[in-house]
């Protein structure tokens, strides 16, 4: 499968997520009173979407931009920042009228994690990278050619719910999380 550039952003527009959506975080909790169990709720929300989004869209519908970041990890690919801030703006008036801005707030910080922890899972000279093994070597799996598995990036949970999760054996991960050498050992 061909690769695309469709999704390939400045890095302006792919960083801008980090500090457009903490600011509308901010705002949702600051128009209302804090429901917790709604920000539980919406990290739940959002795992689910994250889950869907990267099963039935990401590997269907726009599957060859998707490819591209399986090709190559470091690239700047994704759905614009512009786009994601746009939305969550516009939900924020929405949740704010329906009184759930607490639940979007939720919303909002399930995508940060998300974001925040699919950055690390490809950089191991981050200093987070050692703090989450397990989620590296699912997203690792999940990167190899033919593993149509291993959806959620911040969570396994809905994996486990519809039976798209798979292990990666104990050895493998172990060699997984070692720094990969030169066919010479250097």
């Amino acid at each position: 499968m061909a690769a695309s550039n469709k999704w390939l952003m400045s890095s302006f527009a792919y960083y801008l997520d980090f500090f457009t959506v903490p600011l509308l975080f901010a705002v949702a909790l600051w128009l209302g009173s804090v429901q917790l169990w709604q920000v539980a709720a919406g990290v739940l929300v959002w795992s689910f979407v994250e889950y869907a989004m990267h099963r039935f869209l990401f590997h269907s519908l726009y599957r060859r931009e998707h490819w591209t970041h399986h090709v190559d990890v470091l690239a700047l690919i994704g759905i614009s920042s512009w786009k994601t801030t746009a939305t969550f703006a516009g939900l924020l008036v929405l949740s704010q009228a329906l009184g759930l801005a607490s639940l979007l707030a939720g919303v909002m910080l399930g995508y940060l994690a998300y974001i925040g922890l699919h950055y690390v899972m490809h950089r191991p000279e981050h200093w987070f990278y050692r703090f989450i093994p397990g989620l590296i070597a699912n997203h690792d799996l999940h990167h190899q050619r033919g593993v149509e598995q291993n959806f959620g990036v911040s969570s396994p949970l809905w994996d486990h719910v519809f039976g798209t999760y798979v292990r990666m054996r104990q050895n493998e991960l172990a060699e997984n999380m070692e720094p990969q050498r030169s066919p010479t050992g250097q």
